[in-house]
């Protein structure tokens, strides 16, 4: 028995292990993730349908129909010799020398100026578009569709593997087709020179940022209280600022933006947060603004000034572009002699539609001007309550009543043309797309909605703020492709999962790889000063010093 019973406690020692080895193995076993799960199309299409098959991953890729020296086209043949340049074992050409064959045809049953349609079939990949613009959107998503196919395995987790056969050794391409089109026209990024350096290769990496992600306008906050990022030739502004850009390098800018399908609309501030103009010009203080810093006082000499600050911005700008001219958070306060002259707030909007129609005209620029309608709203001169664009705001996840009531208030046929502020207020550091996921669902429901404005306020601190523009992007085309479901309810795994799909999506776009966002951006700063040591606190500028009120 005794020899009997050690048997059996070993045989039962022999089962217990080989239960706990099929467990490890259950446990370590990896998940099949096919093809179509590795792809995350960033902003995801409006109607995408996959066939049932993949085929091998082509190594020999003739792209038809691009003509690079074309200036609306350049980017688009970068783009593609970017990302095909970087496969090991892919050869391509722009002409018409392989069999698997990448068609883009302009064509007029693509109605959306910006949409495009895509096919991938067995023997190539047929694109159609009306535009230079659609046709460089679509390129986008061939980007992503090819980097994910070709390198996807890469940024898949630690208990996961490719589903198909041979994989990852043997790569794959899906067959599918996509119709799309942005919901919004204008799909803008707002970036604060007001409050911290941009150097012109970071401004640059931004808007290829932008364009990748489909977004079309680049609003430039050139100033605030803090610093005036604008040197003027004739003006001391920003004289002060080392970090000022000059004429010609916002001429650059602009240019370079074109080439992305990116306009360039420029705020002036032309009311409030001008601080950085009263340490020149101290006798135009009227008061102190809403949150600290300075307000005009609003007179003939105001809108003189105004004129030559506008002056020198405007020749810098296409022949069809828009201004911001700011106007919110201000205290109203009249310069000494100017009390009886029938100046009021809506006088003063007037007044300064009439200078930038002027000058517009004098530089041959169409100019549409835009303004923010402030917390307690904005009464506009009745002439020219359609020819403007107003914009409410509001960046926090707990204001979507109050984003609803404000397209309540500014939303509806035959009002007022109407862009929405959105993204991440200063205080967001990690950045966040809550508010801007708001504002796109329910502006689907007003016609003179435009589009969306994503700002990252306050910083140039790109990298860490990406989702801001990356979920802002998503919201911005597809509005509703970020939705919460119920389980979920204060969005925080979508959050975390917008996250980590971002993660990858930089992995195969360098341009937003976060170390060379940084070496682009230099010193962080915020709210004027520079953040980490040895400089921090240290102002960018004198004018971030406290203005003498």
């Amino acid at each position: 028995m005794k020899e009997k019973n050690q048997i059996s406690g070993h045989g039962l020692g022999i089962m217990k292990y080989a239960i706990m080895i099929l467990g490890f193995m259950t446990l370590g076993s990896a998940e099949k993730v096919g093809l179509i799960d590795r792809i995350h199309l960033v902003p995801q299409p409006q109607k995408i349908v996959y066939a049932i098959k993949n085929i091998a991953f082509p190594t020999r890729i003739s792209i038809i129909g691009i003509d690079s020296s074309v200036a609306g086209q350049k980017a688009l043949a970068q783009t593609l010799a970017g990302i095909l340049g970087r496969m090991e074992g892919i050869v391509y050409a722009f002409q018409n020398a392989y069999p698997y064959t990448i068609t883009f045809k302009k064509e007029k049953s693509i109605k959306h100026l910006e949409g495009y349609s895509l096919v991938s079939e067995e023997n190539g990949i047929a694109i159609r578009y009306s535009t230079d613009a659609g046709a460089y959107y679509a390129a986008q998503t061939l980007y992503q569709l090819l980097a994910y196919s070709y390198s996807g395995v890469n940024v898949l987790a630690f208990n996961q593997e490719p589903a198909e056969e041979g994989a990852p050794t043997k790569k794959y391409f899906p067959l599918l087709t996509i119709e799309d089109s942005p919901a919004y026209a204008v799909r803008s990024v707002m970036i604060d020179m007001g409050r911290a350096p941009f150097s012109i290769p970071l401004i640059k990496r931004v808007i290829r940022i932008m364009a990748h992600l489909k977004l079309n306008t680049l609003h430039l906050h050139l100033f605030d209280d803090q610093l005036m990022g604008f040197k003027f030739k004739n003006l001391p502004l920003g004289s002060e600022n080392p970090a000022a850009i000059t004429a010609g390098q916002l001429k650059e800018i602009v240019s370079y933006a074109r080439s992305y399908h990116v306009s360039v609309m420029p705020e002036i501030e032309s009311w409030g947060h001008v601080a950085s103009i009263i340490y020149h010009y101290p006798k135009l203080l009227g008061a102190p603004g809403m949150y600290g810093g300075s307000s005009f006082a609003i007179g003939e000499k105001t809108f003189d000034l105004l004129g030559k600050i506008y002056d020198e911005i405007i020749p810098c700008l296409e022949e069809t572009t828009a201004i911001h001219v700011g106007l919110d958070e201000a205290v109203w306060t009249l310069a000494p002699g100017e009390e009886n002259k029938g100046l009021t707030p809506t006088v003063m909007v007037k007044r300064i539609y009439d200078i930038l129609m002027t000058l517009g005209a004098k530089h041959k620029k169409q100019i549409i001007m835009h303004l923010w309608a402030d917390h307690g709203g904005r009464p506009l001169p009745k002439e020219i309550g359609k020819k403007v664009v107003i914009e409410p705001w509001k960046y926090r996840q707990t204001d979507e009543p109050k984003i609803i009531a404000a397209l309540q208030q500014y939303g509806g046929k035959d009002k007022t043309p109407l862009m929405m502020g959105a993204g991440a207020s200063s205080v967001h550091y990690n950045g966040t797309y809550e508010a801007t996921r708001f504002w796109c669902r329910e502006g689907l429901k007003y016609p003179n909605v435009l589009g969306v404005t994503i700002c990252i306020w306050e910083t140039n601190d790109i990298a860490g703020k990406l989702i801001t523009m990356y979920g802002g992007a998503c919201a911005a085309w597809s509005p509703n492709t970020l939705e919460r479901t119920d389980d979920d309810p204060i969005g925080e795994r979508a959050r975390n999962m917008a996250d980590r799909e971002m993660r990858k999506w930089q992995i195969i776009f360098p341009d937003a790889n976060p170390d060379q966002i940084n070496a682009d951006r230099g010193p962080e700063a915020y709210q004027g000063r520079y953040v980490w040591p040895p400089r921090a606190g240290v102002p960018v500028a004198p004018t971030a010093l406290p203005t003498p009120q």
